[in-house]
């Protein structure tokens, strides 16, 4: 992070990474709803903002979007000891 970077810059960052990687198509719609996010946290304390982001994306992640999984799913497998 430079120190001249502005932490609006920063937090639209945030959000939009947090989406991408939550499977989330940054379409005109999420970039209007992080620039939206943006602005409600630009108007809490500094020391709220990265805290309060984070909520706030959760309670606006897209809901038409499924959520990728945690983990491939589990498949039962041998290494040849015997029978499982």
């Amino acid at each position: 992070m430079s120190p001249s970077q502005p932490v609006s810059e920063i937090l639209l960052q945030r959000i939009l990474a947090y989406w991408a990687w939550s499977g989330v198509t940054i379409d005109e719609a999420a970039q209007v709803s992080a620039l939206a996010i943006t602005t409600r946290l630009m108007c809490e304390p500094d020391e709220h903002r990265l805290a309060l982001s984070l909520q706030m994306l959760q309670a606006e992640l897209p809901v038409h979007q499924p959520l990728p999984a945690a983990s491939p799913p589990l498949q039962r497998g041998s290494m040849r000891y015997g029978d499982y």
